[in-house]
């Protein structure tokens, strides 16, 4: 998994390429808890580049939103493939999630 993240004024933009899933999950929600721990974090994953995600990436997801929560900021998703979106739906993430069609409807959101 590639990750490149991207700061414009208060919000972090990460955008994700690969597999969300076991072997990549820990260093993708590691990199998200660096970034949830300063004050009132606002970011955005750009999921474009995210070909797949298991239950172990869900869970990464999960832990990020909580911690991102924790400490009064916002986590937005944004260009999540149909595939994706289809396991978000099922798994009932997508009204956890703040879900947006593309990157500059999240920044919108978030700014």
């Amino acid at each position: 998994m590639n990750l490149v993240e991207e700061t414009h004024g208060r919000v972090v933009v990460v955008t994700a390429r690969g597999r969300l899933d076991g072997s990549t999950s820990q260093a993708f929600g590691a990199r998200l808890e660096k970034l949830a721990a300063t004050p009132e974090p606002r970011l955005i994953v750009d999921f474009s580049g995210i070909e797949f995600v298991s239950s172990a990436g869900l869970r990464a997801v999960l832990t990020a939103l909580k911690r991102v929560k924790a400490a009064n900021g916002m986590l937005a998703l944004c260009a999540v493939r149909a595939p994706v979106k289809e396991v978000l739906d099922l798994t009932g993430f997508t009204g956890m999630l703040d879900v947006h069609r593309d990157r500059a409807e999240a920044m919108a959101a978030l700014a």
